[in-house]
């Protein structure tokens, strides 16, 4: 099902199951033209060995990449026509080489996760270019073994996308959410021990980035605790996941909003500026400042819809509890998770739990979390 949902979304980029590289590249390249493989600097080993093999008969340079030294790619022979990237961390640099040089590229992953495939434009020190997406995206479920547990945790926040979704159309127009609801369905029933599960779940991780049409208060959470958390990307998502979760069904099952609470806008709006990097002018845009009738109709709606939100989050809850158990995940949030998911509210302009939660006046005051941050930095 979700697979069909992807389709139409990929453009002009081509997923290909492929297990002989040597005869796919052959049945690819033209004879006579010349191909370059990148690769992330430190995974010099068997699959690039393999792949240059493969690569042979195109008299294949190759090209380690590190970060911010994508400039170097432009040293290669103008005769290069087509690159091939190897493992998620080269396909940015593979990307801009292949925007700015016109040359097809194919990436082939070494991690179930499409981020790095899809994104859209380059990081530093070229941040902002436009990317083109690869042309064609070479899965091969023996080469998947690179961060699976990141790729799942990651994945499955489709789930709690999707109740942000339910929550703000409580409020305003439903939103179509039939897309993040197949790729939680599929990221709750793999195996990240099956070639075959793990090529799967890339497929439902590329749905999720492209299916995603508005900024989530729990996208903007897990990329700030990756900023304190580099090498934990499993551990920082699958906080997010779990937090998001329990918050939600506290907020629809036991929180006492306070009706004539008004929050500090523009103290959150910069203390959020501050911790992630964004510029108050762009949070500015996710925050709607409601009129008073509208705050009492917001609580009137709340209570009403609250019983069957709660059961929808104790559905949350256990779609977490089931992506645990999938790969034996740590049920412990690092310290900064309740910040992170306070500032949340300002990266989001969905009326979702963390939103409802700052206009209820429920979240620490944005005082209160400067003093709490100068006492104990996030871990």
């Amino acid at each position: 099902m979700f697979e069909q949902q992807l389709q139409p979304l990929l453009g002009d980029t081509q997923i290909v199951r492929v297990q002989d590289f040597s005869s796919y590249f052959q049945s690819e390249f033209p004879a006579g033209s010349r191909a370059a493989l990148f690769f992330a600097e430190g995974d010099r080993g068997a699959v690039p060995e393999h792949l240059f093999s493969a690569l042979a008969p195109f008299s294949p340079l190759c090209a380690a990449v590190g970060q911010g030294c994508a400039s170097g790619l432009f040293s290669l022979p103008d005769e290069v026509r087509a690159v091939v990237a190897l493992g998620n961390r080269a396909f940015l640099a593979a990307r801009f080489f292949a925007t700015l040089r016109g040359v097809a590229c194919y990436a082939v992953p070494t991690s179930p996760s499409a981020e790095e495939c899809f994104c859209p434009s380059a990081p530093p020190p070229f941040s902002g270019y436009p990317l083109r997406a690869p042309d064609k995206i070479l899965l091969c479920g023996n080469f998947l073994h690179a961060d699976c547990g990141a790729a799942l945790a990651h994945t499955a926040l489709a789930a709690v996308c999707a109740e942000e979704l339910r929550t703000d159309a409580l409020f305003s127009e439903r939103k179509p959410l039939g897309a993040l609801e197949s790729v939680a369905q599929c990221a709750a029933s793999l195996s990240l021990s099956d070639g075959e599960d793990r090529e799967t779940l890339f497929c439902a991780s590329a749905l999720f980035v492209l299916s995603r049409k508005v900024p989530f208060a729990c996208l903007g959470m897990a990329d700030h605790l990756r900023a304190y958390l580099p090498q934990g990307r499993t551990t920082a998502d699958f906080s997010v996941l779990k937090t998001c979760a329990e918050r939600a069904l506290f907020l629809f099952a036991q929180a006492k909003p306070r009706p004539f609470f008004v929050p500090d806008y523009a103290a959150r709006l910069r203390l959020c500026a501050e911790r992630t990097g964004m510029t108050y002018a762009a949070l500015r845009k996710n925050v709607r400042i409601p009129s008073g009738d509208e705050s009492f109709e917001r609580l009137r709606i709340f209570e009403q819809a609250r019983s069957r939100m709660a059961d929808s989050a104790r559905l949350l809850c256990e779609y977490v509890r089931k992506i645990a158990r999938s790969y034996d995940a740590q049920g412990r949030a690092p310290a900064n998770a309740g910040e992170a998911y306070s500032l949340s509210a300002e990266l989001t302009p969905l009326l979702c739990a963390p939103v409802l939660e700052r206009e209820f006046g429920l979240l620490c005051a944005p005082a209160q979390m400067s003093a709490a941050a100068n006492e104990k930095q996030p871990v």
